[in-house]
């Protein structure tokens, strides 16, 4: 059964990089020649190979030095989080923050980027999503005799994860802080978190939330642009409009591969967040039915994964890969449609970026690594007869 779940979750992934190779090749080649598929093959790359080196690691083995991913990606939240907090006072020159180092000021208003080298850029709360996943995994798998304590079960993982959420939301990337959010909140509930402790997290996150965005005009206004795009079309909602055009113009069948002409001339970034809106238009609404499917299947591909761990932190760590690809790409198609505020959440495996691809490929490598293991340990308890040395006795460590 592993064998299986791994073969077909990669041959969905393949399937997947494939189209997505296509569809940026159709959507960018007018505007950037092969220059965009050139840097996207990079990453698919370098992505590939940090997801086969994780592979053959042990999974719990990285799960025990998590804390140290924590750290770095938590300091480089804290620097943009920095830039942003400077950024936006009076008494600091916008000049001073431009000249930062590895930021260099907002772009689209948001301090989400760092430059590690001229022309490349990672952003740190992608990177954050597979480590929160992996911490909390080993954290819960570990202590779940002392899940249902306030202090070890709740407070501890909780305030560490906030903290994370917190530095995103200051960098001014709503997007991410949302699916973190959710991603902790889904993964605490199934480790066994009580439940009453993460509603009263829910509601007080949820009206932090809100006040920050009822102090914030300019986000509001993003936000509720997609209600009535039409009538913002000149402002806020011209990109999704811009979308909305493209997928209705087209219809079942699309205009066919590389006819779209919204990329041509209309729709902005349309080989980022947008590219499922030009997947609508040259190859129609079967095309993006069919992409929904292969999304769903990811989705379960992992959660198999999951039901076949060996223990609690392999289980955790599918569950929370799986929902954070599904969410990802249900988030995404759902902005395109005009079902939700525009969003920068980009399609998973298909989207241009290279922080994007190299994280759900190391996502990837996580599951493999959680089957490889637990197919191991499986094969050592049948020829032993006995739970084997990283069996459920080692889930309830200390």
């Amino acid at each position: 059964m592993h064998v299986l779940a791994r073969t077909s979750l990669v041959i969905l992934i393949g399937i997947l990089l494939l189209f997505g190779i296509v569809m940026l090749y159709s959507t960018s080649y007018a505007e950037f020649g092969e220059a965009m598929l050139s840097k996207q093959l990079t990453w698919i790359a370098l992505g590939s190979i940090a997801g086969l080196v994780i592979w053959r690691c042990d999974y719990r083995i990285l799960g025990r030095y998590s804390w140290i991913a924590v750290v770095l990606v938590g300091l480089a939240l804290a620097y943009l989080a920095l830039a942003f907090v400077l950024y936006k006072a009076s008494f600091v020159p916008r000049s001073f923050v431009a000249k930062m180092p590895f930021v260099g000021g907002p772009i689209k208003g948001a301090f989400r980027w760092l430059k590690v080298l001229p022309g490349a850029s990672i952003q740190p709360s992608e990177f954050a999503k597979p480590i929160i996943v992996l911490f909390l995994a080993d954290y819960f798998g570990r202590r779940a005799r002392h899940l249902h304590e306030f202090k070890r079960g709740f407070l501890r993982p909780m305030g560490i994860a906030g903290a994370i959420l917190a530095l995103i939301f200051l960098g001014k990337d709503l997007s991410s802080t949302v699916i973190v959010g959710g991603l902790v909140f889904i993964m605490a509930f199934v480790a066994g978190v009580r439940l009453r402790y993460l509603v009263v997290v829910g509601i007080a996150g949820a009206i932090l939330g809100g006040l920050a965005l009822a102090s914030d005009a300019e986000r509001m206004r993003r936000l509720t642009a997609f209600r009535d795009p039409e009538q913002c079309a000149q402002a806020e909602g011209y990109q999704l409009w811009c979308s909305q055009l493209a997928m209705g113009s087209g219809g079942t069948r699309g205009l066919g591969l590389t006819n779209s002409r919204m990329k041509q001339y209309y729709l902005p970034e349309a080989h980022t967040d947008f590219i499922v809106a030009i997947v609508g238009e040259e190859l129609g609404f079967a095309a993006v039915s069919a992409l929904i499917v292969l999304y769903f299947l990811v989705m379960a591909a992992a959660f198999w994964l999951g039901a076949l761990a060996h223990d609690r932190q392999g289980t955790l760590i599918c569950v929370g890969i799986g929902l954070s690809i599904g969410i990802h790409a249900f988030v995404n198609i759902g902005v395109v449609s005009g079902f939700g505020p525009t969003t920068g959440v980009t399609a998973p495996f298909l989207s241009y970026g290279g922080s994007s691809m190299i994280k759900s490929l190391i996502g990837v490598g996580l599951l493999l690594s959680v089957s490889r293991i637990s197919e191991m340990d499986h094969e050592k308890e049948r020829e032993s007869g006995s739970v084997g040395e990283y069996g459920p006795a080692a889930t309830d460590e200390i």
